[in-house]
Order: structure tokens, then sequence, then C-alpha cells
């Protein structure tokens, strides 16, 4: 294995083991809604993930980044997707609507998916990584978009691995958090996440 994919991989490595709000959404979907839908919102985050690779590979996120009031607005609407499902959390009273029964319906599946997918495609950093990570590990002399291809493949496979185990893990906790208090507070909790992600992406000033 080449050098450079093999420390590209070292420092995906370390970027997809830093909880960020895919993985607090992921960890909202294992604990309402169980296991099976937590993998869904992590296929929506993949499938995300995907796309990115793909606009790096036609140059697109060279220009998103490029582009100052492309980047705000992505920036901004990452910000208020994230504010929305957090606040949604903060607000939402009934436990039974947060809580899913063992037979989902297609629709919880779908918006599982869904919001994997924004919370992923609406996420600057994400940007960031396909644009100005990525590049910086091409090899002198590569086939630049294959390789490119390559390496955003490694980045979205190591991503959709952690967030496997941590639906994994954090379904198998949902039984410890059964008690309609609990769940409450464990809910609360993780829309305060989502909501403090979004603020943060206000408030930080971008490189």
């Amino acid at each position: 294995m080449p050098a450079h994919l093999l420390a590209f991989a070292g420092l995906c490595a370390v970027l997809v083991a830093i909880p960020g709000p895919a993985v607090v959404l992921v960890m909202k979907s294992a604990v309402a809604r169980g296991r099976r839908t937590a993998l869904v919102t992590a296929a929506g985050v993949f499938v995300a993930d995907l796309i990115w690779v793909l606009a790096s590979v036609v140059g697109l996120t060279a220009l998103l980044v490029s582009s100052q009031t492309a980047f705000e607005v992505l920036r901004y609407a990452g910000a208020a997707y994230l504010l929305y499902l957090g606040v949604r959390l903060l607000l939402t009273r009934d436990v039974d609507s947060l809580r899913g029964s063992v037979t989902l319906p297609s629709v919880t599946w779908r918006r599982a998916f869904t919001e994997g997918l924004l919370c992923d495609l609406s996420n600057p950093k994400t940007l960031i990584v396909f644009a100005s990570v990525i590049p910086q590990f091409l090899a002198v002399g590569s086939s630049g978009p294959l390789d490119a291809l390559v390496l955003g493949v490694v980045f979205a496979v190591l991503g959709f691995g952690s967030l496997l185990i941590y639906s994994v893990v954090f379904g198998a906790a949902r039984g410890l958090v059964s008690q309609a208090r609990v769940f409450r507070a464990v809910m609360r909790g993780g829309g305060a996440l989502l909501a403090a992600f979004g603020v943060a992406l206000v408030v930080e000033q971008p490189s």
C-alpha cells in the first residue's frame, strides 16, 4: 500500500473517531428508535460522503471553497439544519413520538436516511476534508481524479464503519434508558449537542 494512502487512512481514523453532528444524530436514532434506524441514518451519511467524493473528483468542492459566498451559504445552511434538529429534540415533550416500535414504518426510515444525508451534505467541515485535506495526500505524478476518488472512498468507508460501531453500541444501550425521564434527558442532551454544533458553525471564523 502506498505511503500516502497509509498516512491518509491514519488521519481519517483520527477524524472519524472525533464525535461530530453525524455521531450525535446516529446516537439519537439508536436510542429513540433502535439500531436499525441508526444504521439507516448512518447509510444516509455514507451516501452523502459518496456525493462529496464525486463532487471532489469533478472539482466542485474546490469551487465551493474558493467562493466565499457559496461557502458561507453552505455554512449557514448547515448551522440552520443542525439548530432545527436540536431544537426539535429539545422541545419535543411526547416521549412516544420520539420512540419507535419494533416494526418501523417506511416514513421513519426515509426520515432517518434523509436526516443523515442532509446533515453531512450541509456540513462545511466535510467539504473542507474533500477540498483541502485530500489534495494534500495526492502523490506526485498521481492520476489526479482517480487517486482523489480512492482517497475519498477511503474516508467515506472509514466514516461509515465508525458510525456502524456507534449504531451497535447505542442500540445496545437503548434498554438502559427505557424510563421516560431518563430517555427524555438523553434526547434533550442530544438536542443540545446538535444545537451547539449549529451555533459553533455560525460563530467560528473560517480559516
